[in-house]
């Protein structure tokens, strides 16, 4: 499995980082049951470990993913990701030594070893700072969240901006057609109508412009410009009278 490059990040969308989000957020889950099964195994109950090994298996499998991707997940996809798992936070190596520790427990625990308990014990003292760290790494995804809607709201309101301003050209070019229409008088029939279906279209693309603001849901200045000015059509049809 290979890590995500700079070349694919705009492939990583809304929907992908909010499994992310659900996969990372389990891992605190995850990580907490080890600590407890592992306690209750060192204690005699045979179900606890058979709990232990399984939910490592899975901790270990989906920090994996986390990390390196799948077939659906993209890995370490963005700078700030990558600083938390592999700069300051050292969160790759730290859950690394985490699962290593749980393994070595594990194997202590079934193998009845007289060094169980202390295997148990520095399993332990990990939990909480292990804990901490996998709700830092929760909230950094939830941040390339917040990333990912702002920067689709900013894409929609681009695109009603653009499409506003074509709205309103078109809307200047067939007032001017059919003023010169009428003044053509009966020549200009024909192309007034050319005009006349020229103009419901572009009231059409008006109706779409908005509901694609309304989508966004950008209520600020350059939402406000992206809406074409109304009433071209009506002004048309009194300057043609």
């Amino acid at each position: 499995m290979k890590q995500q490059t700079n070349s694919s990040l705009d492939a990583v969308s809304g929907p992908v980082i909010g499994e992310l989000i659900n996969l990372s957020g389990r891992q605190r889950m995850l990580s907490q049951r080890i600590v407890l099964h592992a306690l209750l195994a060192a204690l005699g109950d045979a179900a606890a470990l058979a709990v232990l090994k399984s939910c490592l298996a899975s901790f270990a499998q989906a920090h994996a993913e986390l990390v390196h991707g799948n077939e659906r997940l993209p890995g370490v996809f963005s700078e700030a990701l990558r600083e938390v798992y592999f700069g300051k936070g050292r969160a790759d190596e730290r859950i690394r030594q985490f699962v290593a520790q749980a393994e070595r427990a594990a194997l202590s625990i079934a193998a009845g070893g007289d060094d169980r308990q202390p295997q148990v014990d520095a399993l332990v003292a990990q939990a909480t700072p292990l804990l901490e760290l996998l709700q830092e790494i929760t909230l950094a995804y939830q941040h390339e969240m917040r990333g990912v809607e702002a920067a689709a709201t900013k894409r929609q309101v681009d695109i009603a901006e653009r499409l506003g301003n074509i709205s309103m050209q078109a809307n200047i070019v067939a007032l001017n057609a059919r003023i010169s229409a009428a003044r053509a008088g009966k020549f200009g029939r024909e192309f007034a109508v050319i005009t006349t279906v020229l103009a419901d279209i572009i009231k059409e693309m008006d109706e779409l412009i908005q509901s694609v603001v309304d989508t966004s849901g950008a209520s600020g200045t350059s939402a406000r410009r992206a809406v074409p000015s109304q009433g071209w059509h009506a002004r048309a049809d009194r300057a043609l009278q």
